[in-house]
């Protein structure tokens, strides 16, 4: 009996995932719950199992192998099984130099594969069987080569020269080349899709943060004293923020299947900023934790993302996200809200300012707050309450 190796879902939010490193070679015994391969996904590493015992028998998607949710990785057998070629599970393609399966694989659990037929061509223009055959030699995916002619039959012809084009070496560009790929591959990818998809627009003020600076240095020195923790305006912002929400739901909400669900619960989520991008790890129920907790959970999560150990639930569930870049200099930017999430907080640095006070000019803290929304599920007037609210509180 052949079983699937498929690319497992490991959050709501994967896609895709990457094939680090197999663990067990093709050929090789293991054991069901056995660790099988590395995998990749845009927030976190993880150790996949394998899903049953045998042997590995077929893998169709090597070191660094890029599939979709769901897609055929490897076969697990037994001894003495016969196993269908890459090319009988379907048409292969390269992906990052590994060869990778695209067609369905097996037909069941418990019966060999049937040869899969290859997709369709671009512009769904007829393909000869010398063409398919030349694509699978050559490791080109079918689909993805156009006629010579719209609506005329791809040929052998066809495939070799898209082939050839493919394999042109790119001309060279001036400059040290640092290779588009991993987390800053994955941050580009989602913060596009995010830009694509929602209404967003952003709003600012400038606020002053007099109280914000005093309980600051009212609460650090004792509180460093009796955790070992440095406050930071970051943990005050959240425990700020996260108490605003039972007023301001909107801005704790998300489009789920065409209604606008507002949640209960306040998970906040606060940008870390990498060497290679940027990741946002989740205080779950912030709404509910004492400074303390929003303190040591900082950072914890804060320590887990700069080595790489987060896991799925610490970065997954979030319903609303601070990112303060005032530690880099910043006054005031543009953040980019983070899917599903309705809105996204971004905090710059605390400058002294000569401010009006009751009709006199006095030198105050000032911070400038910048709220970036989802406009199909909130409107402005609603967000700038919110920033007023806010403000008052931190002044």
């Amino acid at each position: 009996m052949l079983t699937e190796v498929r690319m497992p879902k490991l959050g709501m939010s994967m896609k895709k995932g990457r094939v680090q490193h197999w663990l067990v070679a093709e050929g090789d015994p293991v054991e069901k719950g056995q660790p099988l391969f590395e995998l990749h996904t845009d927030k976190v590493n993880a150790l996949v199992d394998a899903p049953a015992s045998g042997v590995l028998g077929r893998v169709v998607a090597g070191d660094g192998a890029e599939l979709p949710v769901g897609g055929l990785l490897a076969l697990i057998g037994e001894a003495g099984d016969t196993f269908p070629t890459a090319a009988e599970l379907g048409e292969v393609v390269a992906v990052r130099g590994a060869a990778v399966g695209r067609g369905d694989g097996v037909a069941s659990r418990s019966s060999p594969a049937a040869p899969t037929p290859a997709p369709a061509s671009a512009g769904d223009a007829p393909v000869s069987p010398a063409a398919r055959r030349r694509a699978r030699e050559l490791g080109v995916d079918i689909a993805l080569v156009p006629p010579r002619e719209p609506g005329r039959r791809i040929t052998t012809d066809d495939v070799e020269a898209y082939a050839a084009a493919a394999a042109a070496p790119a001309p060279a560009a001036a400059g040290r080349a640092i290779p588009f790929e991993g987390i800053r591959q994955v941050v580009a990818e989602r913060l596009h899709e995010s830009l694509q998809t929602m209404a967003q627009v952003t709003i600012s003020r400038e606020a002053e943060v007099t109280g914000l600076v005093a309980r600051r240095a009212r609460l650090s020195p004792g509180f460093e004293a009796a955790t070992g923790i440095r406050l930071t305006y970051t943990d005050l912002l959240i425990q700020e923020v996260a108490a605003l929400m039972g007023e301001h739901g909107l801005l704790n909400s998300a489009l789920v299947d065409g209604s606008i669900v507002v949640s209960e619960q306040v998970h906040m989520g606060f940008a870390v900023a990498l060497d290679d991008g940027l990741i946002v790890p989740v205080i779950r129920d912030a709404h509910t934790r004492s400074l303390g907790d929003i303190a040591r959970e900082r950072v914890d999560l804060a320590a887990k993302a700069q080595a790489g150990t987060l896991s799925l639930e610490e970065i997954e569930g979030g319903t609303f996200t601070i990112s303060n870049l005032g530690a880099f200099g910043a006054d005031t930017f543009t953040p980019i809200v983070n899917p599903p999430q309705c809105a996204i907080l971004g905090t710059g640095r605390i400058v002294e300012k000569p401010t009006v006070v009751d009709g006199r000019v006095a030198v105050r803290p000032t911070m400038w707050l910048s709220l970036t929304f989802d406009h199909r599920l909130v409107d402005g007037a609603p967000a700038a309450r919110f920033l007023q609210a806010l403000a008052e509180r931190l002044g």
